[in-house]
């Protein structure tokens, strides 16, 4: 049965992270560590068998992985210096994926499709305000399942 390690192409994704990015945390389907900063997170959010896929009597697939690369500062200053320590941290992610795009030759291409943004303000019960600023790399892959 062909089969794709779908949780070893993400661990790919964090080492790379890891090996490019010094003083972030990296992490793969976990929720935010309450007292890291900065901090990424990878997760894989679907996959698709795209039309044409080639005459191989069963015995291989293409697949097409989108996976959503969260990257998230905070800053007790402002909603503005959080947003521009997250475009660095974004900026930072995109180069390192694209220097990498068969992800350590665990898939065949991989390309970047945007992403969400978000700042939100959160105020703890002393009264304290931290800006909060996450940006997403929609990060896609195609891997090939064969038996």
């Amino acid at each position: 049965m062909a089969r794709v390690d779908y949780y070893v192409i993400e661990q790919e994704i964090q080492r790379i992270l890891q090996d490019e990015l010094i003083g972030v945390t990296i992490t793969v389907e976990t929720d935010q560590p309450m007292d890291s900063h900065p901090w990424v997170s990878v997760y894989l959010m679907s996959r698709e068998a795209p039309s044409g896929q080639p005459i191989a009597a069963g015995t291989q697939t293409r697949f097409r992985l989108r996976f959503s690369v969260w990257c998230w500062c905070w800053s007790l200053e402002s909603s503005e210096a959080a947003a521009k320590l997250r475009d660095g941290l974004l900026g930072d992610v995109e180069i390192a994926l694209m220097k990498h795009r068969k992800l350590g030759n665990r898939v065949l291409s991989s390309w970047l499709e945007g992403g969400e943004m978000s700042v939100t303000n959160y105020q703890d019960d002393a009264g304290v305000t931290a800006y909060v600023s996450g940006g997403e790399v929609v990060l896609v892959a195609e891997v090939l399942a064969a038996i």
